[in-house]
């Protein structure tokens, strides 16, 4: 039984360890120009959705589990907040964990989906697509993901126009998703930081481990 109990406890542990340091990679690259944006303002890389009170940043890849967790918890109050015109989310999507999806390209087909949404969207239905990718986020390292179709689908449930959604479903969204990829790359290695879920306020990087961080920036 003593050998069991060290056996959870380490497991626990390592739970524990993935939880607070998200989707570690190695991350390099170098700025590129900016993409293209229409509504919300898009700059190196960066997607902003909402406007007013305090501004936010969040490294994300649609494939990083820390990064749906990090969703799951905060993602209801974070849209609140956008809504209520107290915060501004600063997305920096990003798609090094291509390699591990199924396909090869997962992170980045979600990346130009979200960006094209958040492009035509009001910032309500571009969070309710956030939340809605990460629900049904595949598995890191799985067998299967989803086709454009699959992620297009996600997208209608989620109130985004039928334009967008043909144009996500068709992989026709306009989205230089490896040019957005490498410019966060090289936003998130200025900042000291090398995995996601990564979050920075003030031009300090938060303590997701801190349960009241949201909180604390919200007011």
């Amino acid at each position: 039984m003593k050998t069991n109990r060290g056996v959870i406890a380490v497991v626990l542990a390592v739970v524990a360890v993935l939880a607070l340091t998200g989707c570690s990679r190695s991350i390099t690259g170098s700025a590129v120009a900016d993409p293209g944006a229409a509504r919300p303002v898009a700059s190196e890389g960066a997607i902003t959705v909402g406007s007013g009170g305090r501004e936010m940043t969040v490294y994300v890849d649609f494939l990083c589990p820390a990064c749906a967790l990090l969703e799951r918890e905060n993602g209801a109050a974070i849209s609140s907040a956008v809504a209520a015109g107290r915060l501004t989310v600063v997305y920096r999507p990003m798609a090094f964990l291509d390699r591990m999806s199924a396909s090869g390209t997962y992170s980045s087909r979600a990346l130009a989906a979200f960006a094209a949404t958040a492009k035509a969207s009001s910032p309500a239905t571009t969070q309710r697509f956030v939340a809605a990718l990460f629900d049904a986020q595949p598995r890191e390292g799985g067998t299967d993901d989803l086709s454009n179709a699959g992620i297009a689908d996600i997208a209608a449930k989620a109130g985004v126009a039928a334009a967008t959604v043909a144009k996500i479903r068709e992989g026709r969204t306009g989205v230089d998703a490896a040019a957005i990829d490498k410019a966060n790359r090289t936003s998130l290695a200025a900042i000291g930081s090398t995995g996601t879920p990564t979050v920075v306020h003030d031009g300090q990087r938060v303590d997701l481990g801190d349960r009241a961080w949201l909180q604390k920036i919200v007011g």
